[in-house]
């Protein structure tokens, strides 16, 4: 399945999300390229092929951070040159409404004293699976 192209439009800032933990680099005729799995603020992925200096800026972040990179366009003389403002983005906080991680870690961590109060003769898997449920049905007043 081949993937979109990213194309960045001038002056118009674009939001992505890295896809992958590193880039693949490599050569073609027109030199050295960096291309990224990236989501656009949708679900699906697309190819970003990054200039150097974007590369450069980005090449440390790891899957899921948020970029924010504009477009710039200048003229020098009679040179046109193209450079590009990139902003790394901040992860949110999660909200109180999405707890998914903590809840299923704390299930987890509750499964182990399960097992370990029981010698081992429970499925830590299947405990710390049916606390997450039960957890993840309950809202702050009650059940649902």
């Amino acid at each position: 399945m081949e993937r979109k192209k990213l194309e960045l439009e001038l002056n118009k800032p674009a939001k992505i999300e890295l896809m992958q933990d590193q880039c693949l680099i490599g050569t073609s005729r027109y030199g050295e390229y960096y291309l990224y799995s990236v989501r656009n603020g949708g679900n699906e992925e697309l190819s970003y092929f990054a200039d150097k200096d974007v590369h450069e800026q980005i090449k440390d972040l790891k899957r899921g951070d948020k970029v924010e990179i504009c477009k710039r366009a200048e003229q020098k003389g009679t040179k046109i040159i193209t450079n590009f403002d990139v902003k790394v983005l901040k992860s949110e906080a999660p909200s109180s409404k999405d707890n998914y991680f903590e809840t299923m870690l704390n299930s987890y961590q509750d499964a182990l004293n399960i097992q370990e109060k029981l010698n081992g003769m429970v499925d830590v898997n299947r405990i710390a699976i049916t606390l997450f449920i039960a957890r993840s049905k309950i809202s702050s007043n009650g059940f649902q």
